[in-house]
């Protein structure tokens, strides 16, 4: 085992490409990890109220639930049924829509300020 203040992105990444499970309380166990295909036991309730990908299995701080949930996450079974899984956060591609819209726009639009009266308010 090693220790590191930061892996960076691209290697914290890569890092967790090649695990068996993500284990802890942390938001990337809840985004960038069920996007990589790798299950997550969330323990705690910090993550709680966020949307879940099927492949996050909440636990709670006991050893027992850690311990239940660590054996879920590695069950082949399990890992069967979350491939192919849906993601709560989108498919990806975001910047391409994004960028797709503001080349539809005519950036001469974007300063005219509209307003719009409600019936019965009219000046």
């Amino acid at each position: 085992m090693t220790l590191h203040d930061s892996l960076g992105q691209r290697r914290y990444l890569s890092v967790m490409r090649r695990a068996a499970a993500v284990i802890g309380n942390s938001s990337s166990g809840v985004i960038e990890a069920p996007a990589l295909g790798v299950p997550t036991v969330n323990i705690g309730t910090r993550q709680q109220g966020r949307l879940k990908a099927a492949s996050v299995i909440d636990a709670g701080e006991s050893a027992d639930e850690i311990a239940a949930a660590i054996v879920r996450a590695l069950d082949p079974a399990f890992r069967a049924t979350i491939a192919g899984q849906t993601f709560p956060y989108g498919g990806g591609g975001t910047a391409g829509r994004i960028v797709a819209i503001l080349k539809s726009v005519d950036p001469a639009e974007l300063w005219r300020k509209r307003f719009h009266d409600l019936p019965g308010f009219a000046a």
